[in-house]
């Protein structure tokens, strides 16, 4: 359907060199959008550009640490200067850092602060006029779902994923009279390299562990997000703003 299409529109993907960054770059790529994959790892950002265009889309490659605030305008630049204009902001970059309370370091918050929180905020701020500048846009924060179900082991993140939902709300307010929408894309359990244990015995555990708390008894992959993905970034949302969707396997408690 036309609502979802996104041809002709441009997208920044922070996180995209892997997981669900890799597969929302894919994702919205398919549904026609230009896109721009940000992160750390630059060679695996441009074999995911080279793919894309390799199936008839366009995207770039660009290197971003989010959590360095002095090179948000480095990408915003390069993407304008390439493709025009700037439609979309996934917000997806992040990072885990797993500890209970007692053992939480201040480096650790720090660290995480800087890139599930800080990051998000300030490219988001810095995206603003761009995405303003073409009749509004789209801002897709990625939460997590400890962000509403607090979960052991990984507080930190969990509080400062809570503080992104609270100002993803803020956000929609203070930014619909300039045509930009900003919701927030609720992941349950995916089998990512960030979450899931190293070891592979314990790997499997958990997966069977964590697969019980979903209704559909499994745990999800990043290509199931991609549909959520697209809705908020397309027309098809148009009426939307300030909202989670969630996307967890039914992990209703």
């Amino acid at each position: 359907m036309d609502r979802f299409d996104l041809t002709g529109r441009v997208a920044i993907i922070t996180g995209a060199s892997r997981g669900i960054g890799q597969a929302l770059a894919l994702g919205l790529a398919e549904a026609g959008a230009k896109v721009v994959a940000a992160s750390r790892t630059l060679d695996a950002c441009q074999d995911l550009a080279d793919q894309i265009t390799a199936g008839g889309g366009e995207a770039m490659a660009v290197s971003l640490d989010v959590g360095q605030l002095d090179q948000h305008r480095r990408l915003l630049d390069a993407t304008v200067d390439r493709f025009g204009r700037l439609d979309v902001l996934v917000n997806n970059a992040g990072v885990l850092r797993p500890h209970h309370t007692t053992r939480v370091t201040p480096e650790e918050l720090d660290d995480i602060l800087a890139v599930n929180l800080k990051g998000p905020l300030f490219l988001s701020q810095a995206a603003l006029e761009h995405l303003a500048a073409d009749g509004g846009g789209s801002i897709i924060n990625i939460g997590a779902l400890g962000a509403f179900q607090p979960m052991e082991g990984i507080g930190a993140y969990c509080a400062v994923k809570a503080a992104m939902a609270n100002w993803t709300t803020t956000m929609a307010r203070e930014w619909a009279s300039r045509g930009v929408r900003v919701n927030l894309l609720v992941p349950g359990p995916v089998a990512t390299d960030m979450i899931l244990p190293r070891d592979p015995d314990a790997r499997a555990r958990f997966e069977q562990d964590v697969a019980k708390e979903t209704i559909f008894g499994r745990l999800g992959v990043p290509d199931d997000l991609v549909g959520a993905a697209v809705f908020l970034a397309s027309d098809a949302s148009a009426f939307m703003s300030g909202r989670p969707v969630f996307v967890d396997g039914g992990m209703l408690r």
